[in-house]
């Protein structure tokens, strides 16, 4: 067994061992360390001839102190007794050999000694501290190194305060602290006193500083403040360099233990931490870094002892003002590592200053609101477009501590904030991009807080406001004095800027210039600085807030200016498909700049409709289609354009750019008829846009790209079109439904899009008319892909239910829209038994829940504008619910369909589980269909069916009488709650 495991450790360490032989060594290490025997060997090994085990191989010594250590909460007391005289012996062994195992096994070691200990030390061995204790009495520096190592895993094991522990852990965690504290703790500390006195290697003088650390958490502090402890760390603290962090960590402990108010406060004033701090310059970043935590502690131990016991509070505050001015040396520190350590206790002042007056120091809070501005400046060498998270980070809270010194002080704020944007923006020197960029951000900030209403004024004042005045001043001021801003990330923040603050509403026309010629000035600098910039990421970003702001002001140009600006953008709108990649995760990534050039597209159609008149935009329109005709002339031509996939790609990127500036165009009035809206010249133009977009389908139909932008353009398009828009719907529905290869996806889509067809168009007989004959040809291929056998692919049978949900709610989009006798036509009535059928199927299926439900409902709408009625429509807004024949037998289907539903679907499934939430709603859903019926047929005409019907499937009598009368009596919400209770007491 000894070789096995030997071997088994070797070959799992090995880095060129055979795969599956190292499989089965750690299938053989794995049964080793959960076996009584395994553990026993393992101790064998180890501890039986400790001469022999010291000398263990590295890797086969760690893996047995880790069998060891992982079986002790499953030995008996003998066995622990065992176990910690051998580890003892094994200890002494070690100091007496001056054996230097690895770090590594050296705390492997301690931590089978801290988990032993806590297991031992209450009554198998009440002595174990004491033998540790005796271990360090003839202060060989390998037995202090262990003595220190097995005290930190101790307190890992029961005094850590960052572990969790379940209630039994921390109970005993409790019982081990008190046992410490009765039987050995003067011992501890005086030992530990002694060690940091008289030994001077520094590695050992650190964990004996992190032992005090960890151990006066729960220790009385007086042992520590009376033994002179606090004069030793502060010795080590100024004298010894490679001590000092520790230090600093140790004295953090230390103010950190808790204690009662009056208490915490003594021991800060016995510290005087403020003082010493003070005291310490060094250029040593880690160290300076440590003392800022120091510095933070301080801080926020005064700030819990004042929310614990406010009569505190004028002493407090003189150690605050004492503390400030190290605080904000720290802030101020140009490395932001050292900054970040004072954020916590400087939100906890800010906290106490909203609670207490005395507090909130209008001097303190402009410093500290000068501090941090310039801490929030980028870094003069830095790349300014590097994505740097941090910075992000300590931007966005230190963005935090300004809104709160808004709260606090807003008329200090008020006034500090114009006067840095003035020296900033304006009086910075033009190689200064980073005292730029920070003046636009604290001009987006402060308008932020203004619109916040962090300053407190009264809301219907907030935009006549002079605060609100100045920043739209300010922002007049830039447009006019644009040379400043001559770096493109300040350029991009400026974009930024006007997006979130420039306001035509709020204008106040503080100089000679309009708010017309403003805007008009706007569009001139994204033009020759944002739309054409020569950085990628700036100038993409601005093609979006282009289109933003064009859509926020809709400006009136000129028909020269105009025509100018959409020759000058001609560049920008050339469109290039890139075949999309997969990266290392295989997920496709898009290549190109296409969706940021929809942007545009947009843009300069919102930009045409405002033209001066119908001739200028149909003007302007040719403009911008002609080169995107001319291109998708192209692709149709080409010979390859059914082998080369680049083909159809960009020609669904020209569709979907045509789709994208007729959007644009019908920006001004969305809802009003085209008549209302645009003038013939316009429609004519989109008319030839919508005839292109059909030539393209026709001949790139195989293609779903081209597919998808058909429809999409289509989409855009008939808001313009209108009525114009049938004979052309006419023929995109019929090549789409001929296409070879639709996917399910694809006819999801697309009713989608009929559905859209049907509220758009739902009062036009030529549309009626349109959709009466597609809906029987639409529904079969539904019904077709449904249909077709996919050979158990989770994918496609995902992808089948979207469909059912596509369908179902393309149901509910024509009884809402008032259209249900498209179902019932001459032309449709044939297939309508399918729907119907389709429907109650898919309200009992229960692999989807969610379209179980959908089903439901719909059904439920079918029965509201069919049930009831001689199977007439019910729908007095269906123009034909007078004039179609009636339906013969609906009436009787659609009721015993709705009881057999009620009553047979949470039967046939054992998994219709009504105490799961999701089955009790669809019975709730269920109990609204027997309602609407019993509300619906009167005389008692339903109920009578209903009583029946469960008589005959074998309830008795009086219970089903029962049912009838509490469907008769109770409202709906009672009812949903009657009829669950009902189907659990019968499924028990």
């Amino acid at each position: 067994m000894d070789q096995q495991i030997q071997q088994a450790v070797d070959i799992a360490l090995s880095g060129t061992a055979d795969p599956s032989l190292k499989s089965q060594a750690f299938d053989f290490i794995n049964e080793i360390k959960s076996t009584e025997q395994g553990y026993q060997t393992c101790f064998d090994l180890l501890l039986s001839d400790p001469q022999k085990g010291i000398h263990l191989n590295d890797g086969l010594k760690f893996f047995i102190l880790q069998v060891i250590e992982e079986n002790t909460e499953k030995l008996g007391e003998q066995q622990l007794y065992q176990l910690n005289l051998a580890l003892f012996k094994y200890l002494d062994l070690l100091v007496a050999a001056d054996h230097h195992d690895q770090v590594h096994l050296k705390n492997k070691l301690s931590d089978l000694f801290g988990s032993l200990f806590c297991l031992v030390y209450s009554q198998i061995n009440t002595e174990f501290l004491k033998l540790l204790l005796m271990l360090i009495q003839s202060s060989h520096p390998l037995s202090i190194d262990y003595y220190l190592r097995i005290l930190i895993s101790i307190h890992f094991h029961i005094g850590d305060k960052l572990i969790s522990r379940t209630k039994e852990a921390h109970n005993r965690s409790n019982v081990l602290k008190d046992l410490i504290r009765e039987r050995d703790m003067p011992q501890l500390v005086e030992s530990w006193k002694t060690i940091l006195t008289t030994v001077k290697d520094s590695a050992l003088l650190d964990n004996g500083l992190k032992v005090v650390g960890s151990y006066v958490n729960w220790m009385e502090i007086s042992m520590f403040i009376q033994n002179g402890f606090i004069g030793i760390i502060y010795e080590f603290l100024k004298s010894l360099p490679q001590l000092r962090n520790q230090s600093c960590v140790t004295l953090v402990e230390i103010i950190s233990k808790k204690m009662k108010p009056a208490s915490k406060l003594e021991l800060i004033n016995l510290l005087d931490l403020t003082s010493v701090i003070g005291s310490l310059k060094d250029d040593d970043l880690d160290f300076i870094e440590n003392l800022a935590k120091l510095a933070n502690q301080i801080g926020i131990e005064l700030a819990i002892v004042l929310e614990n016991d406010g009569s505190l509070l004028n002493e407090i505050n003189v150690h605050l003002l004492k503390l400030w001015p190290t605080i904000l040396e720290f802030l101020g520190h140009e490395y932001d590592d050292v900054s970040q350590q004072v954020f916590p206790f400087i939100q906890a002042y800010m906290l106490l200053a909203k609670k207490y007056e005395v507090l909130n120091l209008v001097e303190l809070l402009s410093t500290l609101l000068k501090k941090i501005i310039i801490k929030m400046k980028f870094d003069e060498d830095a790349e300014p477009f590097d994505d740097d998270e941090q910075f992000s980070e300590i931007r966005s809270k230190l963005k935090t501590f300004q809104d709160t010194i808004a709260i606090l002080s807003p008329q200090m704020y008020l006034e500090v904030m114009p006067m840095f944007f003035e020296s900033s923006i304006f009086n910075a020197s033009l190689d200064d991009w980073a005292s730029v960029e920070l003046g636009l951000y604290e001009l987006s900030n402060f308008g932020d807080s203004l619109k916040n209403n962090l300053v407190n004024f009264p809301k219907s004042e907030i935009t006549t406001s002079k605060p609100y005045q100045e920043v739209q001043s300010f922002l007049i001021k830039i447009i006019n004095n644009f040379t400043s801003i001559n770096h493109p990330k300040n350029q991009l923040a400026f974009f930024e800027l006007i997006i979130r603050h420039f306001s035509t509403k709020s204008f106040n026309n503080t100089t000679n210039t309009s708010i017309d010629e403003l805007v008009i000035k706007i569009l001139e600098l994204f033009s020759e600085f944002g739309l054409f910039n020569s950085v990628e990421s700036v100038r993409l970003r601005t093609w979006y807030l282009f289109f933003r702001f064009v859509n926020i002001t809709k400006p009136k140009l000129n028909d020269y200016f105009l025509e100018s600006l959409l020759i000058k953008f001609q560049p920008l709108l050339v469109i290039k498909a890139e075949l999309p990649t997969r990266d290392e995760d295989d997920d496709v990534v898009e290549n190109g700049n296409f969706n940021s050039q929809l942007y545009l597209f947009e843009a300069l159609g919102i930009l045409i409709s405002m033209a001066d008149s119908p001739d200028s935009t149909a003007r302007s329109i040719e403009i911008l289609f002609n080169p995107l005709f001319s291109s998708l002339e192209t692709c149709i031509s080409r010979d390859d354009k059914d082998v080369n996939p680049l083909v159809p790609l960009q020609a669904n990127h020209l569709l979907m750019a045509l789709a994208t500036v007729t959007r644009g165009l019908d920006t001004q009035a969305p809802g009003k008829s085209a008549a209302a809206k645009h003038d013939p010249k316009v429609v004519s133009k989109v008319g030839d846009a919508a005839q292109v977009v059909l030539i393209t389908l026709e001949n790139l139909n195989k293609s779903e790209n081209v597919r998808d932008a058909a429809r999409f353009a289509f989409a855009r398009l008939m808001p313009i079109l209108d009525v114009q828009s049938s004979s052309h719907l006419s023929k995109l529905i019929l090549l789409i439904l001929a296409s070879p290869k639709l996917k399910i996806t694809e006819l999801g889509d697309f009713l989608s899009f009929v559905g859209q067809i049907v509220h758009q168009f739902k009062n036009n007989d030529d549309m009626f008319q349109l959709l009466n004959d597609l809906i029987t040809p639409m529904i079969r291929k539904i019904f077709e892909l449904l249909s077709a056998d996919e050979e158990n692919n989770p994918h496609v049978t995902r992808d089948k239910y979207q469909l059912k949900k596509s369908f179902l709610n393309f149901i509910s989009i024509v009884v809402i829209n008032n259209q249900f006798s498209l179902m019932l036509t001459e032309t449709n009535k044939p297939i309508f038994p399918q729907v119907l059928s389709s429907i109650i199927e898919y309200s009992q299926d229960l692999n989807d829940i969610t379209t179980t439900k959908l089903a439901i409902v719909q059904f439920g709408n079918v029965i509201a504008v069919l049930g009831c009625n001689n199977g007439k429509i019910t729908d007095a807004k269906d123009k034909l619910s007078s004039t179609l024949a009636p339906i013969e037998g609906i009436d009787e289907y659609l009721m015993g369909s709705t009881v057999k539903l009620c009553f047979e679907l949470p039967f046939s499934n054992a998994a219709f589980d009504l105490s799961e939430a999701l089955f009790r709603n669809l019975a709730q859903d269920l109990s609204l269909l027997l309602k609407t019926y019993q509300n619906r047929l009167a005389q008692g005409e339903f109920v009578n069916f209903l009583v029946n019907y469960l008589v005959n499937v074998g309830l008795a009598q009086d219970l089903t009488n029962d049912f009838g009368q509490k469907l008769v009596d109770m409202d709906a919400k009672l009812f949903k709650k009657y009829y669950v209770s009902f189907l659990a007491e019968l499924k028990k």
